[in-house]
Parts: structure tokens; C-alpha cells; sequence
């Protein structure tokens, strides 16, 4: 494997090597031009035994000046060739993007310097960074403006249906609206979540609490749905001190257990938390089926579901997981998945083992 040239010491074996030559050309062409040339050149003995400088000595100053400085210009233009080349495709490049051609990319395969290859494929790099999130961004436009379109659809219709008359003021009416707007909020929420630089910039509530405590008031609310369809819940929890943000944690634990609900076919849950060096953790586990591999990449992305999901629970937005991540890193934790040899499910909560600020 060749190790790739540092430009310092390209430029540092470049002007030694200019120096050493003119030394050279020089020493050796005055040597040979006093000792052997002189003596074969008209008036050349005559000239060698003189004080004064001739014709021929200036002769051959001019022609050695000639000769280093062609040297020297070969060499310049060499080096500054290996330079300025990658550097003007990243030029032509940036100013191709600022046009708004997201597609233009820096090639340079004649540079022989490390820096100036690492430089290129650093700008690639950012422009096709550049690339994926401008088309990330347009599908986020195009997916919030569907999610969003269907409840203020609905109330737009049941408002002016109040309007016309068509609908009679009652309070299942206004009930209906009132869910309608609190779905609506709860997107808008959620967006918000996400969009805080995936939770890094998202502020917490911390304080000291018991998470045992915590699971278990999550999974209060859920226990009659969980009992209507006959599932076996296995609680493997432990009073554990820790600081979080109690209601961020229950809402991460409220879409687990609701998804558990839409997509497990077990009818088995697992839950357990505790610690393992300097983090708390939090499982949920069920029995199956299991989220296929080939989508377990994008299962925290937003708006991402798969088409077993999207059968199952046609209503669903895809917003929930990338909620629970997002809030996870805000606690400077992560949210993960696996899937077991046997396909059982398991998702993760984990977060670093904080002191309470007092």
C-alpha cells in the first residue's frame, strides 16, 4: 500500500531538490567550462589568463541563469500544477452548488498529494451530505403536509357543516372536534420533538425519581386494553433511583406499549429495567413476529413504516419511534432495537447515570 505524499513535504523536496540543481549546474558548469570548454572557444586561453571579466564569461553567466531559470519555472509550474488543480475543480464545484446543481462534484485523478485528494473526497463527501438532505427535507415538506392535511380536513368540514346547517350543535359534535384538535396538537408535538435537532436541543424536565414507579404508572394505563386482548404481561422490575424527565419517559413507554398493542401477535410483553455501568436502561420485549432486517435501519427515521404496518394500522403516521429516540437523546441516551434469534422484539431505553442538580 503506497502511503499518499504530505504536501509540506512535497514542497520542502521540491525547493531542496531546486536548490541542489542550480548548486549543481553551477559548481559543475564552471568547473567544466574553465577546465575544458574555454580552452576549445576562439580567444578562449587568452581569456582564461585574463583579471577582467570577457564575453565569454558573462556568456556563460547568462547562460547559466538561463539554464536555473528554466529549472526553476519547470518545477514552479510542476508543483503548482499538483496545487491549484484539485483546488480549482472544488471551486468550480462550490460555486456549481451555490446554483442550486446539488449534483456537481470535485475530480482530481492526477494529484499525486495526500492533502489535495483528502481535501476532494472531504467536499464529495459534504456534497452528497448536502444531496440527502435537501431530498430528506423535501419528503419531510411533502409528509407533514399529508399528516397534517387529513385532521384539519376533517374539522374543516365539520365546522362548515355547522355552518350550513347541516350538522346540529351537539356535544358528540364538539367532542369529536375537540379529539380532532388534540390529534392535531399532539402532531404538531411530536414534530416539534423531532425537528430539535433530532432531541440534542430538546429541553427536559430533569428531577430524582423512582423508575419503577414510573414504569408501572405508564403501564396502569394501558392494563385494560392489555387485559381486553388477553395479554400476558411479564414485569421484571426493581426500585431503581435515577434522574429523567418522568413524563418524557412515560411518553416514550406509551408508544412501545401501543405498539405492542396495533403489531405483537404473542400476546406476551416483557418488561424490565435496571442498570449496566453508567447507564440505565429500560426493556421492552414481546414474543413476535419481529420487524423484517431489511427495515430496521430506518426504524427510528420519521414517516418511515413498513407494509406489514401500514395494513395493520392504516392511521398511523410513523412518527412514534422517532419521537422515543428523540427524546432518549435529549437525555444524552438512545433508543434502539434487536431482533432475537427466536424473533422476539426487544426495544431498549437507555440513558447515562445523571447526580440531580440540586
Amino acid at each position: 500500500m503506497n502511503k499518499e505524499a504530505i504536501l509540506s513535504r512535497q514542497i520542502l523536496t521540491y525547493m531542496l531538490s531546486l536548490t541542489f540543481i542550480i548548486i549543481v549546474i553551477a559548481i559543475l558548469g564552471s568547473w567544466l567550462f574553465y577546465s575544458f570548454l574555454i580552452d576549445y572557444l576562439p580567444g578562449g586561453g587568452l581569456a582564461a589568463n585574463e583579471d577582467e571579466m570577457t564575453l565569454l564569461d558573462w556568456t556563460w553567466i547568462a547562460v547559466a541563469s538561463a539554464i536555473s531559470l528554466a529549472v526553476s519555472l519547470f518545477f514552479t509550474v510542476k508543483l503548482s500544477s499538483r496545487i491549484l488543480t484539485p483546488l480549482n475543480a472544488v471551486a468550480y464545484s462550490l460555486k456549481q452548488i451555490s446554483k442550486g446543481n446539488l449534483d456537481a462534484r470535485a475530480s482530481c485523478t492526477n494529484s499525486q498529494l495526500g492533502e489535495m485528494n483528502n481535501l476532494v473526497n472531504d467536499f464529495n463527501d459534504m456534497a452528497e451530505k448536502l444531496q440527502k438532505l435537501d431530498v430528506q427535507r423535501n419528503l419531510w415538506n411533502a409528509a407533514i403536509a399529508h399528516e397534517l392535511r387529513t385532521p384539519v380536513t376533517i374539522l374543516r368540514g365539520r365546522l362548515q357543516g355547522l355552518v350550513d346547517g347541516v350538522f346540529e350543535p351537539d356535544p358528540a359534535l364538539f367532542r369529536n372536534l375537540l379529539k380532532q384538535t388534540e390529534g392535531l396538537t399532539n402532531l404538531i408535538e411530536d414534530l416539534r420533538v423531532v425537528s430539535s435537532s433530532g432531541g440534542a436541543d430538546y429541553s427536559l424536565k430533569l428531577r430524582e425519581i423512582d423508575l419503577e414507579e414510573t414504569i408501572r404508572n405508564a403501564l396502569e394505563n394501558f392494563l385494560p386494553e392489555f387485559q381486553r386482548k388477553q395479554f400476558t404481561l411479564i414485569t421484571e422490575l426493581k426500585s431503581q433511583h435515577c434522574v429523567c424527565d418522568p413524563l418524557r419517559i412515560i411518553q416514550c413507554l406509551t408508544v412501545l406499549f401501543d405498539n405492542a398493542l396495533k403489531y405483537s401477535t404473542s400476546r406476551t410483553l416483557i418488561i424490565k429495567n435496571g442498570s449496566y455501568g453508567k447507564d440505565n436502561f429500560i426493556l421492552v420485549q414481546d414474543k413476535g413476529p419481529g420487524i423484517p432486517e431489511e427495515f430496521q435501519g430506518d426504524l427510528f427515521q420519521p414517516f418511515q413504516r413498513g407494509e406489514l404496518a401500514r395494513n395493520i394500522n392504516p392511521e398511523g403516521c410513523g412518527l412514534g419511534l422517532s419521537v422515543v429516540r428523540a427524546i432518549m437523546l435529549a437525555h444524552k441516551g438512545n433508543a434502539s432495537y434487536k431482533l432475537t434469534r427466536d424473533n422476539h422484539s426487544v426495544f431498549e431505553l437507555s440513558w447515562p447515570v445523571l447526580e440531580c442538580k440540586k
